[in-house]
């Protein structure tokens, strides 16, 4: 039981290195938690900026999320109204979907991406213009 508790304690100090809040994007941080009906103590992931236990998800997949919620104005609780709080929501729900897909595509375990992402050569957020003769100048250089 000791080895089983040291092994999840080293699993939420590395997530609490590498992960972020699905819902805000903040920092983690462990806490130790103490129940009335439990002697021992639980150390847990938790988000400062949200109160809430969070298990955390890889940073860029929140970067992802948040960009596909805002860029195509995504509310999966229109019922709620759309403000900060379905925002959020949203978001997390993306980034749940994102991870899913991740992990069983074998791009993301347990320790993280096994291929690293390219996240300095992404696009998001980012807009070009172009004219008929830029874009046939783009097409030429494209193809080969």
């Amino acid at each position: 039981m000791q080895k089983q508790n040291e092994k999840r304690l080293d699993v939420l100090k590395k997530r609490v290195q590498r992960c972020v809040c699905k819902s805000c994007g903040g920092p983690l941080s462990l806490r130790q938690l103490d129940y009335n009906e439990f002697e021992d103590a639980r150390i847990e992931l938790f988000c400062e900026h949200c109160d809430k236990l969070e298990f955390g998800i890889e940073p860029e997949l929140y970067t992802s999320a948040q960009y596909y919620v805002d860029e195509y104005r995504v509310n999966f609780y229109p019922d709620m109204g759309n403000n900060q709080m379905t925002r959020r929501m949203s978001i997390s729900y993306v980034a749940d979907i994102m991870n899913w897909a991740m992990q069983h595509m074998g791009y993301l375990t347990k320790e993280g991406f096994t291929v690293a992402p390219d996240m300095e050569g992404k696009i998001l957020q980012e807009c070009i213009v172009l004219n008929d003769q830029m874009a046939d100048d783009l097409e030429k250089e494209l193809m080969p």
